[in-house]
């Protein structure tokens, strides 16, 4: 299945929109996550950084943390081959945060 993320986010704050995104997903509960690819061709490319990405992973380990392996293989459709080397290696680097007591 192919998602139109310019239907979900806006042209706003990329880890706010990274979120709404998530949440977005989360929200869909007949959508397999196993043969997900998300459209982004249409989204501003100032949308697609590491911010983005990372905001993203964060809220659905945040809100649903089994589904964490599951986001990450995502396959995400770009409109340049760079940006999908960069958000592979975004992907694969992402560490979700855990706060820790002091």
């Amino acid at each position: 299945m192919t998602i139109d993320a310019r239907e979900v986010v806006g042209a706003g704050f990329p880890p706010t929109e990274g979120e709404r995104l998530a949440v977005w997903l989360m929200e869909q509960g007949d959508l397999d996550w196993h043969d997900l690819t998300i459209d982004v061709r249409r989204c501003p490319p100032a949308l697609l950084i590491s911010a983005f990405f990372n905001a993203f992973l964060q809220k659905i380990f945040e809100v649903e943390p089994a589904r964490l392996e599951l986001a990450r293989s995502i396959k995400w459709q770009p409109t340049f081959p760079f940006q999908e080397k960069n958000i592979k290696e975004w992907v694969d680097a992402f560490s979700p945060f855990t706060p820790t007591e002091c």
